[in-house]
């Protein structure tokens, strides 16, 4: 399949939307193949998994480092559409460095500001697609973006944020989205998200890549992140919860009483 692109709208703005690039075959496909990694992250299977607190209780806010255990998943994130559209915007074939699927339940956190190349390590940059697997709108957590990401990194708070100052300056505008659309967005590209206040989660899957020719960093950003977290936590001693390199995240902690056994 052959996907015509606006390439120069992306390089323009930074991220670009293709509406409907997914059939309800593929979508049904993936969802299957997310419910099985969120099982994982329930009963002690494969990936990284972090979890968040919520009003009804724990809730699983994010599941990475998958790839390699699901089929359906890793057709679709190593050789399939993504990968062809990033060829065109990449302007040579892609490689990927990191997957996750970021669940964001009802009441689920959102994110402060930010640029990813923060939290990027390895490489200068990237390019990431977001697969919506539920309606992603302001009421439930839709990304917000901005322009200026051709001016390369913002100032940043001691946590990573875009500095408050800064970020209030930008024209921040909602990118809604259905299932079977696709977001790339660059990682400069500045932008942020809410919580979720329906009742429903907001899943959806994001998908980091770089050049080829720059090399596989994947399962060296993993060691590191693993090697990270396991020295400092992911709690900030019960204040907050991390679950990103860069402390983006403004979810909450999960308390002692709500841990499932295991976590």
């Amino acid at each position: 399949m052959t996907v015509a692109l606006d390439v120069g709208a992306f390089r323009r703005d930074g991220w670009l939307v293709v509406t409907g690039a997914l059939d309800g075959a593929q979508l049904d496909e993936l969802d299957t193949a997310v419910a099985r990694v969120q099982h994982w992250a329930d009963y002690g299977g494969p990936g990284l998994h972090h979890f968040e607190q919520t009003d009804a209780g724990a809730v699983l806010a994010r599941s990475e480092d998958f790839v390699d255990d699901d089929a359906v998943l890793h057709d679709f994130v190593c050789d399939g559409l993504v990968v062809e559209i990033l060829t065109q915007l990449f302007g040579e074939r892609p490689v990927l460095f990191k997957e996750k699927i970021n669940y964001k339940q009802p009441g689920g956190g959102g994110f402060a500001p930010h640029q990813d190349a923060t939290a990027y390590r390895f490489v200068d940059h990237h390019i990431s697609c977001m697969v919506p697997l539920d309606p992603a709108t302001p009421a439930s957590g839709c990304l917000y973006v901005a322009p200026g990401y051709a001016a390369g990194r913002f100032p940043t708070d001691e946590r990573g944020r875009i500095a408050e100052e800064t970020a209030a300056r930008l024209e921040w505008q909602p990118v809604p989205l259905e299932p079977g659309d696709l977001l790339f967005f660059d990682s400069y590209t500045p932008h942020y998200s809410d919580t979720n206040t329906t009742a429903r989660p907001r899943r959806a899957a994001y998908l980091t890549y770089n050049a080829a020719s720059l090399g596989d960093h994947r399962d060296r950003y993993y060691a590191d992140k693993r090697a990270e977290f396991a020295r400092a936590g992911d709690d900030f001693d019960g204040e907050r919860v991390r679950i990103s390199i860069t402390d983006d995240f403004l979810g909450r902690p999960v308390t002692r009483t709500s841990r499932k056994p295991g976590r």
